[in-house]
């Protein structure tokens, strides 16, 4: 036969645990899931009406002792995506050559480089890359940016829709 033995504490601290976290989901911030869930739509839809390239994908920034952005952006355009930028850090002034390139040899499209300067100023420029080919920008004269400035520069690059390819960056003395 088995038997079981109900502890009086532990039941009531159990339901006490279970009735405060009912109560404070329920009255917590006040929203259904429903109205959560709208909410979050509206906010993503706002975003994308922006015509910001990357929809939340460039929270990334460029770390020159990883030659690496963090968090790493993921690519939504199918290829097989190489980028440069200087290795070495370049003087204030100095003007950077940005580069991408499809080694999987995708189709002809049209990408767009946006570089955040370290004052978090961020603009773009366009190109197009051809089949097999390094497509390159300079950046800030193709960019109709300041020259550069001290400090770490970030290059996300996407496709013409916004979607993102890969980040790279620069550094500047």
């Amino acid at each position: 036969m088995l038997t079981t033995t109900t502890h009086p504490r532990r039941v009531l601290v159990l339901c006490g645990a279970v009735l405060l976290l009912a109560t404070a989901c329920a009255d917590g911030h006040g929203h259904s899931p429903r109205q959560l869930s709208e909410m979050i739509t509206e906010t993503v839809r706002d975003s994308a009406d922006t015509g910001m390239p990357g929809l939340g994908a460039s929270g990334s920034l460029y770390d020159p002792n990883d030659f690496a952005c963090a968090p790493a952006v993921d690519p939504l355009v199918p290829g097989s995506w190489r980028s440069q930028a200087p290795r070495s850090a370049l003087e204030a002034g100095e003007s950077a050559e940005l580069g991408l390139s499809d080694d999987a040899g995708g189709p002809a499209r049209a990408v767009i480089a946006t570089v955040t300067t370290p004052d978090g100023e961020a603009t773009s420029a366009e190109t197009d890359l051809g089949e097999d080919e390094w497509s390159s920008l300079v950046f800030p004269d193709d960019f109709g940016a300041d020259p550069t400035t001290s400090g770490v520069h970030t290059v996300l690059w996407t496709d013409g829709a916004g979607d993102p390819i890969t980040c790279d960056g620069f550094e500047v003395d």
